[in-house]
Order: structure tokens, then C-alpha cells, then sequence
């Protein structure tokens, strides 16, 4: 029997990670522009701590932004070879279409190779 696999397994939804890592890149450029303008009129020690914002939050906002979820997902194992054996019964001499010899042919490609067509490219 094939084994089976859950529809929930397949992990987060791409048009809700793109939204929410778009949303998470809004905000931190936004924290990022109120850094660079309260530059003109904050003074004192908390210039400092302003002008860290204004300059690593572009980098943060990046990093967030190419940050693709892999969490929620379980991939599925390999799928076995598929094994074909020779008929149960013995073949008589006389039939024409058997194959000469009784051997066990063993299908063992790649799981690229058997997903793709015959005449499809890489």
C-alpha cells in the first residue's frame, strides 16, 4: 500500500509569507525614516543610538524581507524502487512472447528522473 501524506503538511502558504515578510520590511524602513529624521533635533547621548537605527535598520529590513519561512512542512521520503519480478507460473518453451530468462528487473532512477516526462527539459 502507498503511503500517504497529510495536505497540512505542506507548509506556510507563499502569498502569506511574502505579505508578512513585505509588511515586516514596511515597518522597519519605517522605524528606519523616524531614525534619520529625529536625527535633526534629538541631542545628547541618544544621537547615538538614533544614528545605529538609521544605519542598521536598512540591513535588518533586508534580511528580514529575503527571509522565506521553511517552518510548518514535512517533506515526503523518497518513494521505493519499484520492483518487478517473473511470473509465478513456469514458462513453457513453446510460448513465443515470454522472456527467455527469469529475471528480477529492479526500476531504480532518480526521483528527478521519474517525476519529470519523457521529453521534458532539466
Amino acid at each position: 500500500m502507498a503511503k500517504q501524506y497529510k495536505l497540512t503538511s505542506v507548509g506556510v502558504n507563499p502569498t502569506r509569507d511574502r505579505a508578512y515578510r513585505m509588511r515586516m520590511y514596511f515597518l522597519t524602513m519605517t522605524l528606519r525614516m523616524a531614525c534619520v529624521i529625529s536625527l535633526f533635533w534629538v541631542r545628547g547621548p541618544w544621537i547615538i543610538l538614533v544614528a545605529i537605527g538609521a544605519i542598521v535598520l536598512p540591513y535588518v529590513a533586508v534580511l528580514i524581507a529575503n527571509a522565506v519561512s521553511h517552518v510548518g512542512g514535512t517533506a515526503p521520503d523518497a518513494p521505493t524502487p519499484h520492483e518487478l519480478s517473473a511470473p509465478e507460473k513456469p514458462v513453457e518453451p513453446s510460448d513465443a512472447s515470454a522472456p527467455p530468462s527469469q529475471t528480477i528487473i529492479v526500476i531504480d532512477a532518480p526521483a528527478e528522473r521519474r517525476s519529470r516526462g519523457e521529453g521534458q527539459q532539466p
